[in-house]
């Protein structure tokens, strides 16, 4: 943490920006702006690029009904702007990471990770789920807005229609829904092999599962940090049995269960292993969104097939 002087009341000291701790500080995040403006320009060529606006351009071009007109090129610009956002911080991480190791005392690195690197990486390491959640509810849309105009006899029904108000769709159950939603597509069995490749079991085990546990439990630190944790369960009383050669065994009894309790200590996320799984799913999602391109432009081209319909009509 940044040292910051502070008299007894709490409040910051008048000659606040004279103090060494804040000079000291200054100058250190100076140096440290410059070396990540280098780096980042090193970068560059390394980087895979951001995802172009033209599917949202199509899908504001094409002729589909009330609901498609009004919300269908706004989501997808939406959900363009969140993979975009996630492609720039990545290429800000990434930069950083380089920047924090060309320092040798650990207080520069541990300032400069607060500060810079910690936001950066925290978003990051989110996004695979959130992206991909994103994307499954985009194409659950634009299937059904377009299977309404295309598809004779097609009923105007999703699954969450008999949820209470407020309660959606398990992940599961959407992913069941939109494989009924896309059949009639040739396209959309390729998007979906591409957006099953993100966030997957894979992904969670190299990320070390680090959107769940820092939603719901303790993530990892990054870098540096141990986290020691007692961790409460029920499990099978085990009890000492004979041996028929002799001695004792634990056995786990088959009905009487105990609490337990697991000492351990959760180490730290190396920054560059966290930072190459996110990449990793970041080329994932550029990739989904080509193919995801490809079946809006299927969708699309069907929907303007349909002669002597009113613009507009559901």
């Amino acid at each position: 943490m940044t040292e910051r002087s502070t008299s007894s009341s709490g409040q910051p000291e008048e000659n606040f920006a004279n103090s060494e701790g804040w000079i000291s500080w200054r100058n250190l995040a100076t140096e440290a702006m410059e070396r990540f403006y280098e780096q980042l320009t090193a970068n560059v060529s390394g980087f895979p690029g951001l995802v172009g606006y033209e599917a949202a351009e199509r899908a504001r071009a094409a002729n589909g009904n009330l609901a498609w007109s009004w919300g269908a090129a706004a989501e997808i610009q939406e959900t363009i702007n969140t993979v975009n956002s996630w492609g720039m911080h990545l290429h800000d991480w990434c930069a950083w990471n380089a920047v924090v190791e060309s320092y040798e005392t650990d207080e520069d690195r541990g300032q400069l990770l607060h500060h810079f690197v910690e936001p950066l990486a925290f978003f990051c390491m989110h996004q695979p789920s959130a992206v991909s959640d994103r994307l499954m509810l985009l194409t659950e849309t634009l299937l059904h807005q377009a299977n309404c105009l295309v598809e004779p006899g097609y009923v105007d029904r999703l699954d969450q229609d008999g949820l209470r108000p407020g309660q959606g769709l398990r992940r599961s159950d959407r992913r069941k829904q939109v494989i009924r939603l896309g059949q009639r597509w040739t396209r959309f069995n390729v998007f979906l092999a591409a957006l099953d490749t993100m966030n997957d079991s894979a992904y969670r085990k190299l990320s070390r599962n680090f959107r769940d546990l820092s939603a719901h439990s303790f993530a990892p630190r990054f870098m540096v940090g141990e986290i020691m944790r007692a961790v409460r369960s029920i499990e099978p009383w085990q009890e000492s049995v004979k041996q028929p050669g002799g001695g004792y065994l634990l056995v786990d009894h088959p009905t009487k269960k105990c609490v337990s309790y697991t000492m351990g200590v959760l180490e730290p996320f190396p920054l560059s292993d966290a930072c190459s799984a996110s990449l990793s799913e970041y080329q994932k999602v550029v990739t989904a969104m080509s193919v995801f391109s490809e079946l809006l432009e299927e969708i699309c081209d069907s929907m303007d097939a349909i002669p002597d319909r009113l613009s507009g009509q559901s």
